[in-house]
This record gives C-alpha cells, sequence and structure tokens, in this order.
C-alpha cells in the first residue's frame, strides 16, 4: 500500500477542513458585528426621540412576514346579493359599500361595546360575512365602533376592510357602513417585513413624529396600495397612532412594511390613478394576479423614491430648526446619521421592491 499516498490524502482533507472553519468563523463574525452596529444606529436614534420628548414603548426589533395580497372587485356582485337577505334594517350598495340604517337603534355598552355588537356580527342575517371581522378597540372612538376584516391572520387598516357602526349622541348604534375584501388571496410566497422598531424610527426620520409627542402603539396589518378597475392589491403596513401635544385626536400614519416607504394618502391616490391609466393593458392580460404584482411593484419603487427625497428634505429641516447652539450640533449629527440612514432605506428599500 501507498502510505505516503494515503498519509498525503489525509493532510489535504485535514487543510481543507481548516480553511473551511476559518472562513466560517469570520463570516459568523462579520454577521454578529453587523447586526451589532444595527443595534447600536437604532439605538441612538431611540436616544435622540427621548431627547426629543418623544414619548413611547420600547419597540420590538423582531421582523414579521406578510405577503402582497390581491382582491377583485368582482366578488360585489355576490356581496350585494348576500346584502338583500338582511333582515330589521335598510341597507344599500354604494360604490361596493354596504350603507345600511337598522329599524330600531340598538342600545350600546359603553363600557364594553363589543360585548352588545359581537352578537349583532357574528348574525348572517344582520352582517354579510361578519365571521371575517375582529373588533378594533384601539380605532374605535366615541362616535364610530370599528370591527376590521381579518385577512391571513392580520388586520386590515383600510375602509374596504371594515365595518363602521354608527353611534348617535344617545349612545344608541344606529346604523354601519361595511366594505368587505372579496377573493383576497397571497401573491407569491410570505416575505419578512421590517420591525416596529425599524418602522418607529423611519416615521421620525421623515419628520413626522413633532416633540413632545407620545406614539401611542405601532401595530402590523394591511393597507390597499393600489387600485384598478377589477382589484386591488394589499401591503403589511404598520400603522402607527402619534399623539401630538397640540393635537386633541390621534394622527395616524401608515409606513410600507416591505420597503419602509411612508404612505400618504396622495401616494396611494397617485398609484391608483397610474394603474387607472394603465388599465387596458391590465384588462388585455385579464387583470391575472401577476399583472397585479407587477402593478404593485411599480407602484412601490416610485414611492420609495419620492418618499426618499422628502426624507432628505425632512431631516435636513430637522438639522436648522433648533435655536440653541448645543441643540444644533446635535441635530447636525443626527441629520448626517438619518441623511446616511435615508441612503440605506432608498438601496434596501428598492431590492426589497425588486424581490417582492
Amino acid at each position: 500500500m501507498d502510505f505516503k499516498r494515503i498519509e498525503l490524502i489525509f493532510l489535504t482533507a485535514f487543510a481543507a477542513l481548516d480553511i473551511f472553519l476559518v472562513i466560517s468563523f469570520f463570516q459568523n463574525n462579520s454577521d454578529v458585528h453587523s447586526t451589532s452596529q444595527g443595534a447600536s444606529h437604532n439605538a441612538t436614534i431611540l436616544k435622540e426621540m427621548r431627547d426629543d420628548s418623544i414619548s413611547f414603548s420600547k419597540p420590538s426589533n423582531k421582523k414579521g412576514q406578510g405577503y402582497y395580497i390581491s382582491t377583485q372587485t368582482s366578488g360585489n356582485k355576490r356581496l350585494k346579493e348576500k346584502m338583500e337577505s338582511l333582515t330589521a334594517q335598510s341597507a344599500k350598495m354604494v360604490n361596493g359599500e354596504i350603507i345600511s340604517t337598522f329599524n330600531t337603534p340598538l342600545t350600546l355598552n359603553t363600557k364594553s361595546p363589543d360585548k352588545t355588537l359581537n352578537q349583532i356580527v357574528n348574525d348572517s342575517n344582520q352582517i354579510v360575512n361578519g365571521k371575517h371581522y375582529q373588533y378594533d378597540a384601539k380605532t374605535s372612538t366615541g362616535s364610530q365602533i370599528i370591527y376590521t376584516q381579518m385577512v391571513s391572520g392580520q388586520r386590515i387598516f383600510s375602509r374596504s376592510g371594515q365595518i363602521r357602526f354608527k353611534i348617535n349622541s344617545g349612545g344608541q348604534v344606529v346604523g354601519y357602513t361595511q366594505g368587505y375584501l372579496t377573493d383576497a388571496n397571497p401573491l407569491r410566497e410570505k416575505q419578512d417585513t421590517i420591525s416596529q422598531e425599524r418602522a418607529i424610527i423611519w416615521l421620525y426620520q421623515y419628520n413626522e413624529v413633532p416633540n413632545e409627542s407620545v406614539i401611542k402603539w405601532a401595530r402590523l396589518g394591511y393597507t390597499r396600495l393600489l387600485s384598478i378597475q377589477k382589484g386591488s392589491v394589499y401591503v403589511p403596513t404598520w400603522y402607527i397612532a402619534v399623539h401630538g401635544k397640540s393635537s386633541a385626536t390621534l394622527q395616524y400614519y401608515r409606513i410600507n412594511a416591505f420597503t419602509g416607504v411612508i404612505m400618504k394618502y396622495n401616494t396611494q391616490v397617485q398609484s391608483s390613478s397610474s394603474s387607472s391609466s394603465s388599465s387596458s393593458t391590465a384588462e388585455s392580460s385579464s387583470e391575472d394576479d401577476s399583472s397585479l404584482l407587477n402593478q404593485a411593484v411599480s407602484s412601490s419603487k416610485r414611492a420609495v423614491e419620492s418618499s426618499t427625497q422628502a426624507s432628505v428634505q425632512a431631516t435636513t429641516r430637522r438639522a436648522y430648526s433648533s435655536s440653541s447652539t448645543s441643540s444644533s450640533s446635535t441635530n447636525a449629527v443626527s441629520t448626517s446619521s438619518s441623511e446616511s440612514t435615508s441612503s440605506q432605506v432608498s438601496s434596501s428599500s428598492s431590492a426589497s421592491s425588486e424581490v417582492h
């Protein structure tokens, strides 16, 4: 037997194994260092927020998951058919929503309104597909009680997926407006979303959180991204409530949980109008899931570019808003950090849009 040859083979194998282990060690250290840097950067911005007298509970840094969700307006016909069999109320369909008035106002348990309304919502003779909704105490007010439709385990934060019960001055439920997403189906596989912490930080860097305000909560759900003639696309969204010092009511903000872009109303209108202008193209391809997804990604890319520019402008304004020298120097550091982050937002959001 050629022992020298066998010895050489073993030495080569062990050398290769050692090289592999060394490379793995340095890669793991690099990943840990990168994660540590990101956590440190986030902690710095959160401290800056507290220095600006912004109050909030410690946000989670865990990523969530979600889909692009497609819906079809063709389901409105089935919704209308079910509406016509409802009892003890006068209901009509307007622009895809059910608007109804109860024949006799319902006396409400003001401390626990869901105890009264759950019975109504779960009764198929009074509410269409009511079992698909859940009471939402956080967004309900003294004048309306809101139930949100659940899709893929998450709430819908758009009127098109909510029941809004109207309350009169006597505390009675007089009627409701209902939007329902029909044929709601995921597009592609489930994907990671940004964390609650990252969403709150980006909202601050977009200059949407004033000093001395309180971030009441931030929840993950779905918001309509765009609408076309035969359907809509919904995207995972961080829905954030902020109570400003000079405001008597909560202000609600939405952050696209895939791209990190702030979703303002005018952005959604532009997305809708853009998709409407290309509706003839979509119709020619039967408006299938692939075309809906392509339009959603295109809309996200446009929003990323617009919001990134707005973020840079906002952080720049914040740098010059302070009157004291010490505050100015702090803001200058914050600005350079924010602009760097905004650049990262642009690249990472664009990459995310391309992937999703």
